[in-house]
């Protein structure tokens, strides 16, 4: 006998303020009250199609869903401005409370979805709603956390391709309401949406997007006037969470430091849990990641992401524990890229991982390109030099890019980059062994530079045996000369290359590259000092690696302690 499941289109939910957000409501059309999990959008509840969960697989399992337009957006009334959280807290309290009082509904709420569909859960939870038993943030972020990552650049690209669109669709809402927009402001956001490449070499930045009215110019960011993501108060979270994210995500880092955040808090074995897959930022989550297909299992399908969802919100929401038994106690699940295998662990980093330290040095014999030494080289000082020009950047190429403008994010092979004359390399001998390299990721890297302002980017990439260079992890940093600091000595720079689950295979090497640029996945140090986004003009840099003696650089790694078997699921 089959299952009829009703979804009724358009529901209003009234907020405190009187305004009326409208909901799409999946559930049973008979059988009694149930939990229910909310996704809230902004980007049309009626096109919700999330690798993560959907509304449909939530029925399956005995559950309501409900998807709701958030304020100002498709459906819903009131105002919306992009990157304006205020109202984000408020409204994700009221529908919670709203959902727990429908008689289909018996009470218990969680909240399900990606990327801004997760900052909202965030933000709800900290209004502690009280029927609200659960969130399942998926490739979130915060805002500290997505500084400490950047390492004070801007995500450039992510930022203008998220605000052009929101500005194609402020120019047609005001041609709707009769004030049509200019026409050469109309050419400019078209030009950054199909050619962004132009409009972001303008200096000074700040003048992207400044148009009056439009609510999200870049000026406004840069002045600290306008948050591009949101800021959350941990300390108000109670509930458990479970975080999803992927190695390639823009929102990597974030995604797992928040979970570290609630275990540190709360470390009750099963209350907090972290899956961490292959996947770029994307509400599909296919088992091709740039170029790397990582079979079966890397999918959010084979990876079973809707059943781990739901079985931690059966433990969660139902008085018996749905019928997956409790937690195993290890809480975080995530993917060996190389193994293609999934891993448990009780924290992140596993317990078990260990420092595996490899330090930069020159070239051996007059060879081409630096040596990265599995211990101290023997020889004294040294270093290499390149010449850093913003108006000749590196381009970018793979990694944890936002997929909206031209970009590919994922894995891809940098090996055509590493022959510009502006990219030092840095490469082991051939592994003799797998190597697991599992956790958090580092470079501590001397750096000189002749500008009184300048930016360094680094990338850990695996050299296979045919040459191709694979990306595994990225990081970068401004650098601003100190009072104390002589100009003959080089920064100490200590860059985040962020979390990475990646085997290294026999006859393989490991490889850092260094430069000063990656546009325009971030945006171009002028080689001045100033705010970000205000230089009218920028000047060359003469740039420096220093290695060996008292200036060691060095790649800090941490691995396993030796291979084994992971699970296929």
């Amino acid at each position: 006998m089959g299952r009829t499941t009703l979804i009724e289109h358009d529901v209003p939910v009234e907020m405190r303020d009187g305004t009326v957000l409208r909901a799409d409501v999946w559930r049973r059309a008979d059988g009694p009250a149930s939990p229910a999990v909310l996704f809230r959008t902004p980007y049309g509840k009626s096109s919700l199609g999330l690798a993560t969960l959907t509304p449909a697989q939530c029925v399956d399992r005995g559950y309501a869903a409900v998807v709701q337009d958030t304020r100002g957006r498709f459906g819903s009334e009131g105002e919306w401005a992009p990157l304006d959280w205020s109202q984000e807290g408020p409204d994700g309290y009221d529908t919670v409370e709203w959902t727990a009082e429908q008689p289909w509904c018996d009470g218990n709420v969680a909240m399900a979805g990606s990327s801004y569909q997760a900052i909202v859960q965030w933000l709800a939870a900290m209004e502690k709603p009280p029927h609200l038993r659960a969130i399942a943030p998926a490739m979130s972020t915060s805002a500290p956390f997505d500084a400490e990552q950047l390492g004070g650049s801007l995500r450039l690209d992510h930022l203008t391709s998220w605000l052009g669109l929101t500005a194609l669709e402020w120019v047609q809402r005001r041609a709707a309401a009769g004030d049509p927009v200019d026409g050469p402001i109309v050419a400019e956001v078209v030009q950054l949406l199909t050619t962004p490449d132009v409009s972001l070499r303008r200096w000074p930045l700040a003048a992207v997007l400044d148009f009056e009215r439009f609510p999200g110019r870049l000026r406004d960011i840069f002045a600290g006037r306008v948050a591009t993501v949101a800021d959350y108060r941990l300390g108000e979270v109670g509930i458990p969470t479970f975080s999803v994210g992927g190695w390639y995500d823009v929102f990597s880092f974030g995604t797992i430091e928040l979970h570290r955040a609630m275990r540190a808090q709360d470390p009750v074995a099963g209350r907090h849990e972290l899956v961490v897959g292959p996947w770029v930022h994307s509400g599909q989550l296919p088992q091709v990641q740039g170029e790397v297909n990582t079979g079966l299992y890397g999918s959010a399908q084979g990876a079973h992401l809707a059943d781990l969802h739901l079985d931690f919100f059966d433990r969660h929401l139902r008085a018996t524990g749905g019928t997956t038994g409790p937690s195993s106690g290890e809480d975080v699940r995530y993917f060996l890229f190389g193994d293609d295998t999934w891993r448990r662990a009780a924290t992140w980093p596993p317990p078990e991982a260990v420092d595996s330290p490899w330090y930069l040095a020159g070239s051996a014999d007059g060879g081409e390109g630096g040596r990265l030494l599995p211990a101290p080289p023997q020889e004294g000082p040294g270093q290499d030099a390149f010449t850093y020009d913003p108006e000749d950047p590196v381009p970018s190429h793979g990694g944890r890019v936002l997929q909206l403008g031209r970009l590919t994010a994922g894995p891809l092979n940098q090996a055509h980059l590493e022959t510009r004359p502006d990219v030092l390399c840095y490469t082991s001998e051939p592994l003799t062994e797998s190597l697991d390299v599992v956790g958090r990721q580092r470079l501590q890297l001397r750096f000189g530079s002749d500008a009184p302002a300048t930016a360094v980017v680094a990338k850990l990439t695996d050299v296979h045996p045919d040459g191709r260079s694979l990306l595994v992890a990225e990081a970068s940093l401004r650098l601003t000369a100190e009072g104390g600091r002589p100009p003959s000595e080089p920064y100490e720079a200590d860059l985040l290359l962020g979390d990475t689950a990646w085997r290294f295979a026999p006859g393989h090497r490991l490889r850092v590259q260094v430069t000063s640029s990656n546009f325009p996945h971030l945006d171009r140090h002028p080689n001045v000092p100033g705010p970000i986004g205000e230089a009218e003009y920028c000047r060359t840099a003469r740039q420096s690696v220093w290695y060996g003696g008292p200036y060691e650089s060095v790649l800090r790694l941490q691995t396993l302690p030796a291979p084994s078997t992971g699970e296929t699921a």
